[in-house]
């Protein structure tokens, strides 16, 4: 049988139980071999990251020391440029050219894709998981929807049939815990029990991590002397 490899992208600034959440459902539902998490080096859409890519390595490998089917991978933060997904799917086809890889990403995400870098490339790379939200109200733009018209299956062993190309929906997974949530409770000095794993807190701590959220958050609100 071949390799099935899952795929989550993301800052991880931090890692948040959220991730780990996730990341154990789809090992156990999708009968995947591992779960690669892979932070990103040079963000397209967003801010970087606060943390130092050493920083963040070092939390994910905290948070997923008890899963070694939980792998931290560290490609796009060693390739210079952009961090396409692209990219990296690339990558790892290379790398596994017989695995099936499953990209693992929240409903947000997966209806933003059109604005993604080669976007439609993607389907012939791998399949999506697409995590669902409670509440969701918003649509998929048409030229997604158009896109995955006939690729939409409810069958995890559909999924498995096919090398690429497929969108399964998993709902039931969303967590309200986000990265910046964490950095928040930090700034209002709130307990971050239930939002990290302790040994990521402790590290977070200890380093001092964070603070710049503090400082932003006093001024924002008059309290900086």
């Amino acid at each position: 049988m071949n390799e099935r490899i899952g795929i989550m992208g993301g800052m991880f600034d931090p890692v948040h139980v959220g991730h780990i959440k996730v990341a154990l459902a789809a090992l156990s539902l999708l009968q995947l071999d591992q779960v690669r998490l892979i932070p990103c080096g040079v963000p397209n859409h967003r801010d970087p990251a606060l943390c130092t890519p050493k920083q963040r390595v070092d939390m994910l490998r905290l948070a997923t020391g008890d899963c070694p089917r939980l792998i931290v991978d560290e490609r796009e933060l060693n390739r210079p440029g952009t961090s396409y997904s692209v990219d990296t799917l690339l990558s790892l086809r290379k790398e596994y050219p017989l695995a099936g890889l499953y990209f693992i990403l929240g409903i947000d995400a997966f209806a933003a894709l059109p604005a993604w870098h080669c976007w439609r490339e993607l389907f012939e790379l791998c399949h999506f998981v697409v995590i669902e939200r409670p509440g969701y109200a918003g649509t998929l733009p048409p030229e997604l929807e158009e896109t995955c018209r006939h690729r939409q299956v409810t069958d995890v062993q559909r999924l498995h049939s096919s090398k690429h190309g497929l969108v399964l929906s998993m709902p039931g997974l969303d967590s309200p815990v986000s990265s910046t949530q964490v950095r928040a409770s930090i700034a209002d000095r709130k307990s971050l029990d239930g939002l990290l794993d302790s040994r990521v807190a402790d590290y977070l701590r200890q380093h001092l991590l964070y603070l710049e959220a503090v400082t932003k958050h006093q001024h924002e609100n008059g309290k900086a002397h």
